[in-house]
């Protein structure tokens, strides 16, 4: 199996993309694979507007901040993202992606979580529990279990978790949030859901009644996403160049 091959991985129907792997081998004795969704991938990057199905593919590339973080350690560069992807989607391929390694010496896996609840996650639902703030917290925690799993299964791979623009629920993610990172300050307050799509899905079965909580958590967090300097005004707000350099320097300091 060719690791490199952009053709690893079966692709979500949904996806606008077809390009959700991408390989940069700079020669390095290390191997540094970045794993997360649109904003791993480096959507809003140049003119990248992946709604529009415009990729400015070696703008993005040379942006990004995995390729910061290559260039940074001298590594290779293994980028796996999806725009829309889900938590579970993107740990179920690098379990996969690692599992065809047959030395993982010299692998440092850096995770980029995205919200809580996306496509494969409303299968983690647990309707036993009486408010979505409860079932989003236990999927998260599902999350961090499958991030538990490639720690054991894989002792000498190196892994760096951390979040987007949702919090953390526990001391296992790194201390900073990316949108933490932009803003400078402290925000977490359990937002673990922002899109407002799939704050819907979530409800279509039934109801939840701190729905409206949810909502409000949301509204508040994409204020804070609308009024970064760094993040564009589309989408899920994704960072700006600048953005990814900073938060490529912050990560440096993690790994």
């Amino acid at each position: 199996m060719d690791l490199t091959s952009p053709n690893i991985f079966e692709i979500p129907s949904w996806s606008r993309i077809s390009n959700p792997i991408h390989y940069w081998n700079n020669n390095g004795t290390r191997l540094i694979v970045t794993v997360g969704d649109s904003w791993t991938y480096g959507d809003s990057l140049g003119k990248t507007r992946v709604r529009d199905g415009v990729d400015d593919e070696k703008y993005r590339l040379s942006h990004v901040y995995g390729k910061l973080l290559a260039e940074k350690l001298k590594s290779d560069w293994m980028n796996i993202a999806l725009p829309g992807g889900s938590n579970t989607l993107m740990l179920t391929w690098l379990r996969d992606y690692l599992a065809m390694f047959n030395s993982t010496d010299r692998v440092t896996c850096v995770i980029t979580l995205t919200e809580s609840g996306r496509h494969e996650d409303l299968r983690l639902i647990d309707r036993d529990l009486v408010t979505q703030q409860a079932v989003l917290e236990k999927i998260l925690s599902e999350t961090y279990a499958q991030v538990t799993w490639l720690r054991l299964q894989y002792p000498s791979v190196k892994f760096v978790v951390a979040h987007n623009f949702t919090d953390s629920i526990q001391d296992f993610a790194v201390e900073k949030s990316w949108l933490e990172v932009m803003l400078g300050k402290k925000i977490q307050n359990g937002t673990h859901i922002v899109v407002s799509e799939h704050i819907a899905q979530m409800n279509y079965e039934e109801r939840f009644p701190d729905v409206l909580d949810i909502m409000t958590k949301a509204v508040d967090r994409l204020n804070l996403l609308d009024n970064c300097d760094y993040c564009c005004n589309q989408d899920s707000r994704h960072p700006l160049e600048e953005g990814h350099a900073m938060w490529a320097e912050y990560l440096l300091t993690q790994i």
